[in-house]
């Protein structure tokens, strides 16, 4: 009778436990073992599928045109070189494998630093007008009250819809009448009306989730609209200009439709366009190609790792 109680016990006292035990395998809040693991796979697959393009230009740029020419082509270079970037920047004198072949010359190097400070001057001067033009038109929607407002943002914004295609002929012909083709000023000119729209919605939404106490304190202290603009709401923009900053400047730096058709010379071709012209005919040096690739991203991967937050907050509509 005792032994069979004891069993009695020691079953209860186990099958007790149990429970608890898959209580805390299956803890609420805790995803389980699959959950994890299809996570990180995909994380994987999206790391290879981002960086795998970035890591194979690398190692091109790094490789002998025999390498890259070999069958099957060599992934890894056996003797990693520089020849290419000292071709492009001008340092240690010729490079050892062919030059571009293509329709950019011999003079790669001259090319390659003119298109590099072309995309660098429009980039900048577009950035800084939409900027301008962007906060005092975001903030005149937000605050300021007259007939027609709601309709005339929603006029500006609907112009985002509209395809860069469609507006080729008349924006050749507008420009070709003002003599603006080939001009960095013809280029900054449709970069700001392709990108006003965009950073005049951003800033109205950020005025409008701005308190409004600051400013109505200093205008009662007798600044004008333009006075608390610049020296109360400005300042509280910040983040806001620096994520419209980087946004603007990734998406104008990696232009290469409008610059193909109205940037025809190397006196307003930035690197993107200048890219297609290391490629001939009948033979293309592919190590130089790929450093052209490789040097054009630097500015945008900087800019994109600085102002990383703010771009992430600006997207969520959030403010930080």
């Amino acid at each position: 009778m005792t032994a069979a109680a004891g069993l009695g016990r020691v079953d209860v006292a186990a099958v007790g436990r149990r429970p608890a035990s898959r209580r805390r395998a299956h803890a609420p809040g805790t995803p389980p073992v699959w959950a994890r693991a299809g996570r990180l796979v995909i994380v994987a697959l999206l790391l290879i599928w981002s960086l795998g393009p970035v890591a194979i230009g690398i190692l091109t740029s790094l490789s002998t045109q025999a390498e890259v020419s070999a069958v099957p082509a060599q992934l890894l270079p056996h003797t990693p070189t520089l020849d290419a970037y000292r071709s492009l920047l001008g340092h240690g004198g010729a490079p050892t494998g062919p030059v571009a072949a293509g329709t950019v010359g011999t003079d790669e190097t001259q090319a390659f630093t003119h298109a590099l400070l072309n995309g660098a001057v429009s980039t900048v001067l577009a950035v800084l007008v939409v900027l301008a033009v962007s906060i005092a038109t975001g903030y005149a929607f937000s605050r300021l009250r007259f007939r027609g407002r709601l309709v005339t943002l929603v006029v500006i914004i609907a112009t985002l819809a509209i395809p860069a295609v469609a507006l080729v002929v008349p924006l050749f012909q507008l420009l070709a009448s003002a003599h603006l083709i080939d001009t960095q000023l013809g280029l900054v000119l449709i970069y700001t009306s392709a990108t006003v729209p965009l950073g005049v919605w951003l800033f109205y939404n950020y005025c409008e989730d701005v308190t409004t106490d600051p400013e109505e304190a200093a205008l009662m202290d007798g600044c004008n609209r333009w006075q608390a603009l610049r020296h109360v709401v400005v300042p509280q923009l910040v983040p806001g200009i620096a994520a419209l900053t980087a946004i603007l400047m990734l998406a104008i730096w990696g232009q290469f439709f409008i610059p193909l058709l109205f940037a025809p010379t190397l006196h307003t071709k930035p690197v993107p366009v200048l890219i297609t012209e290391f490629s001939g005919k009948y033979r293309t040096n592919y190590p130089l190609v790929a450093a052209v690739g490789v040097l054009a991203l630097l500015p945008p991967a900087v800019v994109a790792t600085v102002l990383n937050r703010h771009i992430r907050s600006m997207l969520s509509g959030l403010s930080v």
